[in-house]
């Protein structure tokens, strides 16, 4: 029996260090180096992107300086700081949805964007004025009620699910993602020919999640994880940054577009941050097997029923 215990260890130990050695190809100081060039000095806060044609005149608060902040922290980059601290002249950055990767609990229902132009403001460094924009989604908005037929929305519902103790529906839900999977990326209703990188690395996000809380539904999906991983990595440019659009020719993975500062920062934290292990976490923390409510239910009656017989007496 001691045999099959080291055994079975050995297997656990080879297949951590298989994953580990397997799951950083990436090119982690890239990744600092590309969300630190977005840096516009002036505004304190990331450009979301490098070409004219996306959005790289424009400044997003939310998600993209949110997420890039912590992006930042995790890289030990001394930008991180100072975007935080701009941060806090608006709410922090929240916009109701991308908290959730932080493990902020967002609202139960999903509402259309609405995006507000704050300021302008000049860059001397990249010799253009930048519009600062803030994408918030509220009451105020449609709420969004086939957010089911998104693979993004389905990630944040799942994780917000998590951080409330509802593992079930959460397992449900990264079924239904799965689902999706179509062998090169997630076809979802946004789906028009072009894949979106980074719902490959919110795959991964909820996948890590679920692992603390149930290894046995992960495991199933192994395969389509790593894909996602593969695919992530064939994607990253030379400057370090994430390319955010890919599709797919003869089985070959073809990079489309501009590498921005969103899916960079969301495969950062996906890949390398403790937030997924630390909503898994919290999902077992607050979840009760319901043997354990009976039998709480149990002692309390039997202690009623004593307390009357007692006083009977």
């Amino acid at each position: 029996m001691r045999g099959i215990g080291f055994l079975l260890l050995a297997l656990l130990v080879c297949k951590y260090v298989i994953f580990s050695c397997s799951s950083t190809p990436l090119d982690r100081d890239g990744l600092r180096k590309f969300l630190e060039s977005q840096y516009v000095p002036e505004a304190k806060l990331l450009r979301a992107a490098t070409r004219y044609c996306c959005d790289s005149r424009t400044i997003y608060i939310a998600s993209d300086n949110l997420l890039a902040s912590r992006a930042l922290t995790l890289l030990e980059s001394p930008y991180a700081h100072i975007i935080m601290e701009e941060l806090s002249r608006y709410n922090n950055g929240e916009d109701n949805q991308h908290e959730i990767l932080l493990g902020i609990d967002i609202p139960d229902d999903f509402y259309e964007a609405s995006i507000i132009t704050i300021s302008t403001i000049y860059s001397k460094k990249f010799n253009t004025i930048f519009k600062i924009k803030f994408e918030i989604h509220n009451e105020s908005n449609p709420i969004i009620n086939d957010w089911e037929l998104y693979a993004d929305l389905i990630v944040y519902r799942a994780l917000d699910k998590l951080l409330q103790g509802s593992r079930s529906y959460a397992e449900y839900l990264f079924e239904k993602l799965m689902s999706m999977w179509d062998g090169y990326g997630f076809r979802d209703k946004a789906f028009n020919g072009k894949y979106d990188t980074y719902k490959l690395a919110l795959a991964i996000y909820l996948y890590r999640a679920l692992e603390i809380v149930n290894p046995r539904i992960t495991m199933k999906y192994r395969g389509i994880i790593d894909r996602c991983y593969e695919t992530i990595y064939s994607l990253q440019r030379d400057d370090g940054g994430i390319i955010t659009n890919y599709r797919v020719e003869h089985g070959r993975i073809i990079p489309i577009g501009d590498a921005n500062t969103e899916t960079t920062s969301i495969v950062t934290l996906a890949i390398y941050s403790n937030y997924p292990i630390t909503i898994g976490r919290q999902a077992l923390r607050i979840h009760i097997p319901i043997i354990h409510i009976l039998l709480l239910i149990v002692i309390i009656v039997g202690t009623v029923i004593a307390v009357a017989i007692l006083f009977k007496a």
